[in-house]
């Protein structure tokens, strides 16, 4: 199973789920019940339908009984239908088998294709349950033909299909049809903009790795279903977790494991009686082998009286093992083996009996085919002798057959041939990407070192002494330096962000010390505009931690600076307040302009404003959120934000900074200390010897010219060669390198 689309399908579907939650749907949906429209009740569905196939019934139903009560409100037949339709897939879920019946009328008496599409997609389920994997396909299939290609459900009816259809393909083994009908369904027709928290197409592609033996791969993908099941603690999704990580245990022969990962899913797994025919075989092998008969035989016996077991199902299959497992353990050693000779049949025949049925559906779709054509040409020669007709009808279906076949071959052929440019396409598309990153993250390296000489100059000169008129003008140059260095900077953080390039750095610091520190440099811009800063936490947080305060006094910066650009009048809060561990919460709340959810659905990714007019009004580049986002990231941390329209807005981040040592704090503030002494020194003029190694004329200019009001003495080199040859003749105090020259870079230097 290993290969590029299943990564590729679990990194989308991973990065998708990762940013939403059950609590965005749950807004959503609320929301939806307000609209007095089609596209109120259309979304109201959507909500049901993830909770119905998260297997969470108490809110599948309690969301399907005000999509019934919005659908009576505006007299919708068709939204009446589907409620009706969602009771009863939730009454057959529950171990009500007489609702398919009711599933399988509604399918065939309706005239809304709609309607029918739905009642395919869950009859068809109720199919696979029962092995009827033929039926099920020849189902999806020709409902799938009656999907009317331009209409505002049309995508929402085919997602369901493809997704049954994957489920399917993924019980015959199929691995490469599985994983084409999981993309459709997840990429190619589902409505991402709305929110879908659900991973279902990480269960079943890791599913189907278990079945075919695919370690590696299984691993990966439980992995990321762990993940997921964390983040969104639902009752059904972790008796789900629960059982994949009990068959991976088994396909790895990991007898502890599996104990461990059925008991992390009680009480999920003991309350779902679906999930109990594949637990408890489960726990009988894996307690049989860790030498505790006594529950095993306990547990054996309540398996043995269940129903919905049958012959011939893989829940059967594994009771009869688990038999055949408590037998040897007894010392019965001939029966046990006459059960497992009946476990390895039955689970042969299972095998072979689903793969045919796959195939009989294919050559049964075919046949139809066929026939079809043949009673045409039968009509049509209907006073021509029987034996003639017959002859031209062989004719006819040995040419259509060998036309069938080259049209299959040329197909197979182009599909080859267009999936073969698509991969040297992407291939291409990724290294001109790379090279793009690393030209604009080189670029503004360049670019900044003549800026940072036109924004020193413009400093020395703003410092002399100048008439009004030219000063006027020299503050017009560094603030529009001081734009474009800050464009610069957003500029070169997100193309190192992008190549992987950008890394932390952890030292120790004060974490009420950078908040004031924050909150020291708003203050004045704050006072300005009339609107008050405040800090809270501190001194409650009053702690030294290990972390990269560089990055996030950048990302606190970017948070205040935003705060205040969209508050004209009120307040703006910052906070910092513990929570479990070493987790700390960061937060900026304001009292400004505020924003939809739209809005905030596509407030972090890059060059994103709120509309067209913020930049205009406000300026910014809108990158700062979504740099702020990655360096949260990077520190493994999580950033979101909620806002209402005019009322304002809160962004909150969640890192971990672990506390320091009083000692190691201790060192630290004395090296600060003789820090802090030797930039007094070199303050007071106490000549200070200072070594400058740059191939960069104007740069070095620019120091001269900033070191020169100080009683300084300066040695300036071209390259890191001559940097260290200096360094080794003469005591220098401080030394200022140059990280790209000739010779010699600075960091060999």
């Amino acid at each position: 199973m290993s290969g590029e689309r299943p990564a590729l399908l679990l990194a989308e579907v991973e990065a998708r789920a990762s940013h939403t939650t059950f609590a965005d749907l749950e807004r959503f949906g609320d929301q939806a019940e307000k609209l007095r429209t089609h596209e109120g009740l259309r979304r109201l569905q959507h909500v049901v339908s993830l909770y119905l196939g998260q297997s969470d019934y108490d809110k599948a139903r309690a969301w399907n009984q005000r999509l019934m009560a919005r659908a009576t409100a505006l007299d919708s037949e068709r939204y009446r239908t589907i409620a009706r339709l969602n009771d009863h897939m939730l009454a057959y879920q529950s171990g009500d088998d007489t609702a398919v019946e009711k599933i399988r009328e509604t399918m065939d008496g309706t005239s809304d294709w709609f309607v029918r599409t739905i009642a395919t997609r869950y009859y068809a389920a109720s199919r696979l349950d029962e092995q009827q994997l033929g039926e099920s396909l020849r189902l999806l299939a020709t409902v799938q033909a009656q999907i009317p290609e331009k209409d505002p459900d049309s995508d929402v009816a085919q997602s369901g299909v493809w997704e049954i259809i994957g489920v399917g393909l993924m019980l015959l083994n199929d691995v490469q049809g599985a994983t084409d009908a999981f993309t459709r369904y997840e990429l190619d027709y589902a409505n991402n903009d709305w929110p879908r928290p659900v991973f279902d197409s990480i269960y079943n592609l890791g599913t189907m790795a278990i079945q075919v033996g695919d370690v590696e791969t299984a691993e990966l993908f439980y992995a990321a279903h762990n993940r997921l099941t964390q983040k969104a603690n639902l009752p059904g999704l972790i008796g789900f977790n629960a059982m994949m990580c009990a068959r991976l245990a088994t396909l790895r022969d990991d007898m502890p494991r599996i104990l461990a990962c059925l008991e992390a899913g009680e009480p999920h797994l003991s309350s779902d009686t679906s999930m109990q025919v594949w637990m408890w075989p489960l726990q009988v092998i894996a307690l049989t082998r860790a030498g505790r008969v006594g529950e095993a035989e306990a547990i054996m016996a309540q398996w043995n009286t269940a129903s919905g077991k049958p012959n011939g199902s893989m829940q059967s299959d594994l009771g009869l093992r688990a038999n055949a497992e408590l037998l040897f353990a007894k010392g019965r050693h001939d029966e046990a083996m006459e059960l497992m000779r009946l476990y390895n049949q039955q689970l042969t025949l299972r095998q072979a009996r689903s793969y045919s049925e796959g195939i009989h559906q294919i050559t049964q779709d075919m046949q139809e085919q066929l026939s079809q054509r043949r009673r045409q040409l039968e009509v049509e020669q209907a006073n021509v002798r029987l034996q003639a007709a017959m002859i031209r009808g062989q004719a006819w279906v040995v040419g259509i057959s060998l036309f069938f076949l080259i049209c299959g071959i040329a197909t197979a052929v182009w599909l080859w041939m267009q999936s073969r440019e698509l991969r040297r396409a992407r291939r291409h598309a990724e290294r001109a990407n790379t090279a793009k990153t690393q030209f604009l993250a080189n670029m503004s390296h360049e670019i900044r070192t003549p800026l940072n000489g036109v924004v020193a100059m413009a400093d020395v000169l703003h410092r002399s002494d100048l008439k009004d008129k030219d000063r006027d003008l020299v503050d017009v140059i560094r603030s529009s330096a001081g734009t474009l260095e800050g464009l610069l900077n957003d500029i070169l953080d997100s193309a190192r962000i992008e190549s992987g390039e950008l890394r932390l750095e952890a030292a120790a610091f004060n974490i009420c010390a950078m908040l004031e520190g924050v909150q020291q440099l708003w203050n004045v811009r704050a006072r300005d505009k009339g609107v008050q800063l405040d800090l809270l936490g501190c001194p409650e947080l009053d702690r030294v931690v290990t972390g990269d305060v560089a990055r996030l006094r950048q990302v606190l910066n970017n948070l205040v600076s935003n705060a205040l650009k969209f508050t004209d009048t009120g307040t703006v809060t910052i906070r910092a307040e513990p929570l479990e561990g070493d987790h700390i919460r960061f937060s900026v709340t304001d009292t400004g302009v505020g924003f939809d959810e739209a809005v905030r659905q596509r407030l972090f990714a890059r060059f994103q404003q709120a509309d067209e007019s913020i930049t205009r009004r406000y300026g910014g580049s809108g990158l700062g959120l979504s740099i702020s986002q990655n360096l949260i990231a990077l520190m493994g941390g999580d950033m979101n934000c909620e806002s209402q329209l005019g009322k304002g807005s809160r962004f909150w981040f969640d890192v971990q900074l672990p506390a320091v040592a009083t000692q190691a704090a201790d060192e630290n503030a004395g090296r600060k200390e003789i820090l802090l002494d030797q930039a007094v020194a070199a303050s007071s003029g106490l000549g200070l010897r200072v070594l400058l190694a740059d191939d960069h004329a104007p740069n070095r200019k620019v120091v001269e010219v900033l070191l020169e009001p100080l009683d300084v003495e300066l040695t300036a080199v071209v390259d890191g060669q001559q940097a260290v040859n200096a360094f080794e003749n003469g005591y220098f105090d401080l030394v200022l390198m140059d990280m790209q020259m000739p010779v010699m870079d600075g960091l060999t230097a």
